[in-house]
This record gives structure tokens, C-alpha cells and sequence, in this order.
């Protein structure tokens, strides 16, 4: 995929419709502060939207002077194993500005890769802030397009950093996993709408 040994690794694992124009040029500023490095997004060639987001992309850094090829990889949507790889393989997963991933920020927690999130105006924005914030990192969350580029930037180049964030990850992830409090609450206001029946929710 053009991802050299010297490459610091940015993972863009959201779907393609996550990444809005408006938000082009914080990800060409990232790439700039953080060369030599690759920003990974996944789609699938068969999908038009993937196209258009290479498309625009290439364009955007193209304006701003930067080789697109040298900084951005998009590789096939990848089966659990190889998505893993590439978590294993990167510096730090960037969150997708104003439609946060929820699943893959649970996978990133999973192998503690330090993540840096961005919390949005509405609650689609607010998955990977909220997961941060739950661990009590949210140091790692941001709430302006500069401080979600400088936080990146110092996720990348700070190894003492990333070493923390990793070691934070898995000290305090459990929670995220194991706390039935919250499922038993939900379960209790679908029982009390009536939207389920029976006392079996939690078995």
C-alpha cells in the first residue's frame, strides 16, 4: 500500500461518508506536522464514495503543496485479523470530526492504540470522546480543529507520550467491557416503555 518502514502511521478508520469536506484541511495540516507519515483510510473500490473521498483528498493536498501519494494510503476495508495488523502497526488512531467511530474506537481500545478524539457538537460526534472520557483520558480529547491537529502531532512525535497513552489503555479499558450497570439500566427503561417483555433480559 506505498507504507514505508519510516512511515508513522495514521489510522482514518471510518467509512468514507464520516469524513466531510470541511475537515480536509485539518487532515492536511496533520500530514504536514507529522511527515514523514501516512494517513490510512479503508474503503472498497466497488463503493463511489470511496472514489470521491480519494479524489477530494488528493486535491486538497495537492493545493497545499504536499505529495498525496507519500501521505495518504487508502487500502482495501479489511477482516478483523488484518484490521488488527494495521492497529498494531500504527502511532495513533485519529477519530473522524463530527461522525465519531464507536466499534473501531472499541477495537483500538482492545489493542491499546492511543487515540485521539475530537468531541463534537451533536452525539454522533461524541463516541470516541465519550469511550476517552470514561477511562478518564481526556487529556486525549479535543474540542477545536487546532487542538485535535496539535494533539495528534504530539501523540506521533511524543514517544514518552504514546508509551503512557498505551500503558493507560490497558490499565483502565475493563470498565468499557465488563460494567453491567449500564446494560442493566438500559434494560430496565425498555422494560418500563415496554418496548421488551420479560424478566430475562439479563441472562
Amino acid at each position: 500500500y506505498g507504507i514505508q518502514p519510516t512511515d508513522k502511521l495514521l489510522l482514518c478508520a471510518g467509512t468514507p461518508f464520516k469524513y466531510a469536506p470541511a475537515h480536509d484541511a485539518v487532515l492536511v495540516e496533520i500530514a504536514r506536522r507529522c511527515q514523514p507519515c501516512k494517513l490510512v483510510f479503508f474503503g472498497k473500490d466497488s463503493q463511489a464514495l470511496t472514489g470521491l473521498l480519494a479524489q477530494r483528498l488528493r486535491a486538497a493536498f495537492e493545493a497545499a503543496g504536499l505529495d498525496f501519494e507519500a501521505c495518504v494510503a487508502i487500502v482495501p476495508w479489511q477482516a478483523q485479523a488484518g484490521f488488527f495488523a494495521f492497529l498494531d502497526r500504527a502511532d495513533v488512531y485519529l477519530d473522524s470530526m463530527g461522525f465519531s467511530g464507536f466499534n473501531t474506537v472499541m477495537q483500538a481500545v482492545e489493542r491499546a492504540m492511543p487515540i485521539v478524539a475530537f468531541e463534537g457538537e451533536y452525539m454522533r460526534g461524541r463516541f470516541a470522546s465519550g469511550i476517552l472520557r470514561q477511562m478518564d483520558m481526556d487529556e486525549w480529547v479535543a474540542t477545536t480543529p487546532e487542538a485535535f491537529t496539535a494533539l495528534v502531532e504530539r501523540m506521533v512525535t511524543d514517544g514518552t507520550a504514546r508509551a503512557q497513552a498505551k500503558q493507560q489503555l490497558v490499565q483502565r479499558r475493563a470498565p468499557l467491557f465488563d460494567d453491567r450497570a449500564t446494560v442493566a439500566a438500559l434494560a430496565a427503561q425498555l422494560l418500563r416503555l415496554g418496548v421488551v417483555e420479560g424478566a430475562a433480559v439479563l441472562e
